[in-house]
């Protein structure tokens, strides 16, 4: 059983630790910082606090007894860090509290990409004639929706922008090129890259799948990310490198490449040896390469500019999001270079 203590002592809560506690004006936007306790907290107030020692970036050290705000949110998400080149998971998120929710949201939930699934469109295109100059028309999209009713999307913009390179087009995430480019191509070859890249089974090849209709979970976009990342090799995302028998004999390893030279007794000098990467290509390395250069951009220009200037180091990613603004995911990755 779990013993519950109730502690009593006091300590300070320095206006950095609660400067997140933003108001949420009348019309759903958030207002400004506070710019005092004041504003944020009464006297009487029951509030769910932390210990920290120090600001995020270590800049500033707090002394004993300090205490940043918190609060239990009204949703949960997941996070998934992989090593792009071996597929070891470097951490997994499930949800804020596993005592509050057992559903591992990294690895069970299932949701919507969004236009976080754009990628693999651009790079059936690229795997088909196309290069990241070609041009592709963003203007209105019309079709039947099978019921009689007319499919009309939309760019988040709700404007129209004529002729555009698919560098531009993946940059801004344009709804209507990545449409225009998916109808030119035929889904079943974007339905295949889907496959290859394990993001989902048995994608229906719908247009709007196109767009991120369909289903996925994060451990499944981070381990396709990956491989764009690493050149297009097959990726096992995994959280257990080897397991060994209690006399040091290996039983499992997760890496399953065989390194004749690789034992001190027989390492003659000159280059360190190296395994043979024997792993399957799931795309052409040059594919991968446009694309990661194509993501760049993203972060440099386009819809994750805000995240790259704050950052200031080389990336590459997608963002996505949902119906009303709502993000449901973003994947990040380094250059291959």
């Amino acid at each position: 059983m779990r013993e519950n203590r109730t502690e009593t002592k006091p300590g300070k809560i320095p206006l950095s630790e609660l400067a997140w506690a933003k108001p949420v004006l009348p019309d759903q936007k958030v207002g400004p910082s506070p710019k005092k306790v004041a504003d944020v907290l009464t006297v009487g107030d029951l509030i769910l606090v932390e210990s920290v020692t120090a600001t995020p970036d270590g800049k500033t050290k707090y002394p004993a007894e300090t205490y940043g705000l918190r609060q239990l949110p009204d949703v949960s998400g997941g996070m998934v860090v992989m090593d792009p080149h071996t597929g070891r998971v470097l951490a997994l998120v499930g949800g804020l509290s596993y005592d509050q929710s057992q559903f591992n949201r990294a690895t069970q939930a299932k949701r919507q990409p969004g236009s976080s699934f754009k990628p693999f469109v651009y790079m059936a295109a690229l795997e088909n004639g196309y290069t990241p100059a070609s041009v592709v028309l963003d203007a209105p999209f019309v079709m039947d929706d099978g019921s009689g009713k007319k499919w009309r999307p939309e760019n988040y913009t709700e404007k129209f922008y004529g002729p555009s390179s698919l560098r531009l087009g993946i940059e801004q995430s344009r709804n209507l090129m990545t449409i225009r480019l998916a109808s030119a191509i035929g889904m079943e070859k974007v339905v295949d890259v889907a496959g290859r890249f394990g993001i989902t089974e048995a994608l229906p090849p719908l247009l709007s799948m196109s767009l991120g209709a369909g289903e996925s979970t994060p451990l499944k976009m981070a381990t396709a990310y990956a491989m764009i990342a690493n050149g297009g090799k097959k990726l096992v995302p995994t959280v257990i490198d080897r397991v060994q028998d209690r006399y040091g004999q290996t039983v499992f390893k997760h890496d399953p490449r065989v390194c004749e030279n690789c034992l001190v007794d027989t390492y003659t000098g000159g280059l360190p040896p190296y395994p043979t990467d024997n792993r399957p290509q799931v795309i052409d390395a040059a594919t991968a390469f446009q694309m990661t250069a194509m993501l760049e951009g993203v972060v440099q220009r386009g819809t994750g500019a805000a995240v790259g200037a704050a950052l200031k180091r080389p990336l590459a990613g997608k963002t996505g999001t949902s119906n009303d603004s709502s993000i449901i995911g973003s994947s990040a990755i380094r250059p291959i270079w």
